[in-house]
């Protein structure tokens, strides 16, 4: 037996996890992330809607979580947060910015996203196209829609 192999896999283990969210002070760094964020959901929503035309599409739905997420923490970036963890980003848009409903859809596409990436089965069915396909055009692009407009909100 490999002695890394099982210390570091088969034998339990405490670990000490830092904060994932920290308070953002400087005005510049929040201004920075803001547009990181924006960026990055824009980037990889593009790249969700390309999927959707591919012979993988479910990986629309997993790669246009992402963009959710990138999406949730720009409006949470601007209400002073820097989020890096999935479950404090759902935490932070229903308790932080109010968002109960977003964050339950950000919730249920997470679950979506989970049971994709470890189907273990995946092939390419027109059933899976046109889940995609639905649940990237009615629940991932009006989510992130939703989000824009609170951040228009917030910025006026």
């Amino acid at each position: 037996m490999d002695k890394e192999f099982e210390e570091k896999c088969l034998s339990k283990r405490t670990a000490t996890q830092e904060p994932s969210v920290s308070a953002i002070a400087d005005e510049k760094i929040m201004e920075s992330l803001v547009e990181q964020h924006k960026n990055n959901s824009e980037y990889i929503l593009e790249g969700s809607k390309n999927l959707l035309n591919s012979t993988t599409p479910l990986l629309a739905i997993l790669i246009g979580h992402f963009a959710m997420e990138h999406k949730a923490n720009q409006l949470l970036a601007l209400n002073g947060y820097k989020v890096e963890s999935h479950f404090c980003t759902q935490i932070g848009l229903s308790r932080i910015a109010g968002e109960k409903d977003l964050a339950k859809t950000l919730s249920s596409i997470f679950n979506l996203r989970q049971g994709i990436g470890y189907r273990m089965a995946l092939k390419h069915t027109e059933e899976d196209k046109k889940m995609a396909e639905k649940t990237v055009n009615e629940k991932i692009i009006p989510f992130m829609e939703e989000i824009d407009k609170l951040i228009e909100e917030k910025s006026l």
